[in-house]
């Protein structure tokens, strides 16, 4: 049987695995909305390239135009391609896969089999829980992090990645420039 202080630290880290399953979920829907954002320009550019191939018959302005649309094509798929916006999709889809599982497990083991919980299965949930956030690939979006932590600080336990504000080391010059 395990102490009433190591269940609730089992029932904070259930807590901080449905955070990070939402913050994944969110991230993952940002990313899904700003990949079909960017399509749909490279589809209507490919559609227009299609429409001008078929009807211009002026070889020097056809030139001209599937230049111009080759390269607006191009441009957008270097920017899905710097941005990383398919390897975010992916990664984020993945923690919130796992998080959600790690999740499930916790509340099993809470509800189903309480009398079996001890000091090394709480342990192993705090790795695993540990390697998913070491596993993270790509931060998570400022705004997603910032509404979530708005809606569930002081309800649920946070996970380390809401519970520190980001705090302006330089707040005026004068601490900055210091100069001797």
């Amino acid at each position: 049987m395990i102490s009433q202080q190591q269940q609730d630290l089992l029932k904070q880290y259930k807590e901080r695995c449905f955070i990070s399953c939402l913050l994944a979920e969110q991230s993952y829907d940002y990313f899904v909305f700003v990949k079909n954002l960017i399509n749909i320009p490279l589809i209507i550019t490919n559609s227009a390239m299609v429409v001008i191939n078929s009807t211009i018959t002026d070889q020097q302005l056809l030139k001209i135009l599937n230049i111009i649309l080759n390269s607006s094509t191009g441009l957008i798929l270097s920017l899905i391609s710097n941005f990383k916006i398919y390897e975010n999709i992916q990664n984020f889809h993945q923690l919130q896969i796992k998080f959600n599982k790690l999740n499930h497990q916790i509340d099993s083991k809470l509800s189903i089999d309480p009398d079996n919980i001890n000091a090394e299965y709480i342990n192993s949930i705090v790795e695993d829980y540990d390697a998913i956030y070491e596993s993270i690939e790509y931060n998570f979006p400022n705004k997603i992090k910032q509404r979530i932590k708005k809606q569930y600080d002081g309800k649920l336990a946070l996970p380390s990645s809401l519970s520190v504000d980001i705090v302006s080391i330089c707040n005026d010059n004068s601490r900055c420039c210091n100069r001797v």
